[in-house]
């Protein structure tokens, strides 16, 4: 059967000031009418996956909000990890716990805080997927068609057809430049990397014992109390690789699919130049505003507002106690800003 796993563990430094460690990315509501990120994946996964079969992995710091913002998840299914260990932890539990319950299980493993308009053409791309997947016992891969040479996203390079959607996967190339992404575009068989994937349970774990057998032996040990992962200091000892690196990088046969839904994965403050209303000028904003002369830019106030007199290509997000202004082509440096707040005695903003 096809069993979800929603991954929600990371909180999303470049969206600071917003996304913050107690209020991480997948709680907040950025879009316009729409609910948090978290409930707005598991709305789309509706009714192609029950409740029954989902599972949701964040941290156990954050287990009380995961339960509020998926309120239909079978407690006993929204999973807090002691630590954050990357996604190839998470996703070798999900598939050791799954595999348990039902053996012949194939897993669609999703983040919490992307965004995919289009939820029929998302449904019809799983179904398509997962029948092959189950056919073959491989993996297959989603990756988007590329609007942009952005080096803020990993690249899958498509080999032979298989049909009008599906792909030999050839290489995956982590994070080019502009120039080597440029190139890639050109070329018609490059994808980013959508960061979703689905593959046989049984696939994911012969995949992770083969590539790396310490994560293998030491996840099977581990279990779930009331929403926990036991034992904590096992968890502890898990290496801290993504998924990505320790087993998709190194598959000899996987199957990439391009998706034909439209995806974002809310990544930074620039994505949002896509997804919130825009004006005249071309300012994309959710909140109050006043713009003269002003083009380009990135506005967000809940509680103020912003008004914007000759500049060009910003980011202005206002929170109760924080403001950032940044250039939109520095949108990936925010993080640096985070990291940075502890050294000036600022983690109480972080």
């Amino acid at each position: 059967m096809l069993w979800a796993v929603v991954m929600a563990g990371g909180w999303g430094t470049r969206l600071w000031p917003l996304s913050r460690r107690k209020i991480p990315k997948p709680f907040l509501k950025l879009l316009p009418g729409r609910d948090s990120l978290l409930e707005e994946t598991v709305k789309r996964l509706n009714p192609l996956i029950p409740a029954s079969r989902i599972l949701i992995i964040g941290n156990q710091e954050h287990l009380a909000g995961l339960r509020k913002h998926a309120p239909k998840i079978p407690r006993n299914q929204i999973i807090g990890e002691p630590v954050s260990r990357n996604t190839a932890a998470t996703v070798a539990l999900a598939a050791s716990l799954i595999s348990k319950r039902d053996p012949s299980a194939t897993l669609l493993i999703l983040p919490a805080d992307h965004w995919i308009s289009d939820k029929k053409k998302f449904h019809q791309a799983v179904k398509t997927v997962a029948r092959i997947s189950n056919q073959k016992g491989i993996f297959s891969i989603f990756g988007v068609k590329p609007t942009f040479p952005s080096s803020s996203y990993g690249y899958v390079k498509a080999g032979k057809k298989v049909s009008s959607s599906i792909y030999h996967l050839q290489k995956f190339v982590e994070k080019p430049s502009v120039k080597q992404a440029k190139k890639f575009i050109k070329t018609g068989k490059f994808f980013w990397h959508a960061g979703i994937f689905l593959a046989p349970a049984r696939t994911i774990l012969d995949s992770v014992r083969q590539f790396s057998p310490a994560l293998f032996l030491r996840v099977l040990s581990l279990n779930v109390q009331k929403g926990k992962v036991v034992p904590q200091k096992l968890f502890h000892a898990l290496p801290s690789i993504s998924f990505d690196y320790a087993i998709l990088e190194k598959l000899k046969n996987a199957y990439l699919i391009r998706a034909d839904f439209d995806w974002c994965d809310v990544g930074t403050w620039k994505s949002f130049d896509g997804l919130w209303p825009k004006d005249g000028s071309q300012n994309a904003a959710m909140g109050s505003y006043l713009a003269f002369d002003s083009h380009g830019n990135i506005v967000y106030s809940k509680n103020k507002l912003i008004c914007l007199q000759g500049i060009n290509d910003l980011v202005v997000i206002d929170t109760p106690d924080a403001l950032l202004v940044s250039r939109k082509d520095s949108a990936e440096e925010v993080r640096r800003v985070v990291m940075n707040l502890s050294k000036k005695k600022l983690a109480k903003f972080s």
